[in-house]
């Protein structure tokens, strides 16, 4: 029946229009871009500013090779997503922040794609989506702003969501890859998706394969075998980092009874701290079932909370288990949440509700952004005139520079549970590799 509400018809325009939809994009990357503008290097970002063969500053592409190699054997065996850092950081910082931007703003896009699924065009679940990741992202400095972190979580996250892209069109739409070049680029992306991230490449691997048997049991679709092969390849790539002989001894330090219940017990708190979105999955599930919704959907969006579930708790069997690491398993609940809350938004009886959360997600967002942002800039002022200190003391040939320590007060803030400068130790981590950075015998925090 055609609605004839005034007060629902134009919401309706809004919410279908797409030059705001184009808006709204450049609303999000502006204010990434403002963010990742008023983050300074911190901690890890100096370290990987040299290299791990020789301890000389990255300058050139020749030095990556060498300096990865000798990284394998003493730090972890993240080879790719290391790699893009000390890339990243040869360049002018200002061109890892577009990119940056970019990565986070293609990500609540491809989320939206995936919910969406191809009916008419929706903003608010856009601007949901893309609030959902500031309210709910734990550290989430450390995950989208942060140079070193944002490469290893941010990215690691994007990339395996795009990948699995091809699986899920599978199961939906039926649909391949056509071309034998793209397949073989395919298989090759799959290589280097399985070598990226611990849990992000084990979370990808486990869903292009439950992906592939419910096409295969449910659907009884015709597997192609291209498809087997990029899973045999990402766990290829997957091996080829496990086996690094820095993460087996990492592994062999840490892997007791008491690390594994303990990050156990933090998985669950993990789950504790994000544990709306779970909620709001719980319900809309729920309805979803009882409306009879269709089978895709509510196989889609289990999956992702399935895949969620698996990303955090195969952390139990880490060395170590920060809490960014959990991002992709936000995310996917995030997705989850996305994937029922735009099939149901389609019943005309319940869009009032699914719009009313919608409101209450965005006023939350709001409300939890102007903190961050707040908070953000803050932290970067302080920590942007201790660098113009530093420099201004070396200038002076004053070589041993101390400087007043930063805090952050939200977890917004890259600097937040990361460390500034350690007090007392001038060669210890991260004051020895800020000082090389900056071109001083030593820097330590006051």
């Amino acid at each position: 029946m055609k609605e004839t509400n005034p007060l629902i018809i134009p919401f309706g325009r809004i919410n279908r229009s797409k030059p705001l939809m184009l808006l709204i994009i450049a609303f999000m990357y502006l204010v990434m871009l403002y963010c990742n503008l008023k983050t300074n290097l911190l901690a890890d970002d100096y370290m990987y500013c040299f290299s791990f063969a020789d301890n000389s500053r990255m300058e050139s592409l020749s030095q990556l090779i060498p300096s990865m190699a000798a990284h394998r054997l003493t730090m972890n065996g993240r080879l790719i997503s290391h790699g893009l850092v000390q890339i990243s950081l040869m360049l002018p910082l200002w061109v890892f922040k577009l990119v940056n931007s970019a990565v986070l703003v293609g990500e609540v896009y491809l989320v939206y794609r995936i919910a969406n699924r191809g009916r008419e065009r929706s903003n608010l679940l856009l601007c949901c989506i893309f609030g959902c990741i500031w309210i709910f992202t734990l550290n989430f400095g450390q995950v989208i702003l942060w140079q070193d972190g944002s490469v290893n979580y941010l990215w690691a996250t994007f990339f395996s969501l795009l990948f699995l892209t091809v699986y899920i069109r599978k199961y939906i739409y039926d649909r391949d890859i056509k071309s034998l070049p793209g397949r073989i680029l395919y298989v090759l992306a799959a290589l280097l998706v399985g070598a990226y991230s611990e849990n992000c490449a084990s979370t990808v691997i486990f869903l292009s394969c439950c992906f592939m048997l419910l096409g295969r049991f449910v659907k009884k679709q015709k597997i192609s075998p291209y498809l087997w092969i990029s899973v045999l390849a990402a766990l290829v790539g997957f091996a080829f980092m496990m086996t690094a002989p820095a993460q087996i001894a990492n592994k062999s330090s840490q892997f007791t009874v008491s690390n594994l219940f303990d990050n156990f017990v933090t998985a669950i708190d993990m789950y504790r701290r994000i544990w709306a979105p779970l909620v709001v999955y719980t319900v809309l599930a729920a309805i979803a079932y009882s409306r009879k919704l269709d089978q895709d959907t509510q196989i889609l969006a289990a999956m992702f909370m399935l895949g969620s579930l698996a990303a955090v708790f195969v952390l139990t069997f880490a060395s170590f288990f920060p809490e960014r690491s959990a991002y992709i398993g936000t995310l996917l609940i995030i997705a989850a949440d996305a994937v029922l809350f735009a099939a149901l938004f389609q019943d005309v009886r319940l869009r009032p509700l699914v719009t009313a959360l919608g409101f209450i997600c965005l006023m939350a967002a709001a409300y939890k952004g102007s903190i961050g942002v707040q908070d953000i800039v803050k932290t970067n002022y302080y920590l942007t005139e201790n660098e113009k200190q530093i420099v201004a003391c070396r200038e002076e040939g004053i070589m041993d520079v101390e400087v007043y320590r930063v805090y952050s007060s939200t977890g917004y803030c890259a600097l937040e549970g990361l460390g500034y400068l350690n007090t007392e130790e001038a060669d210890s981590w991260p004051n020895k590799y800020m000082a090389a950075y900056f071109g001083v015998d030593s820097i330590i925090g006051g």
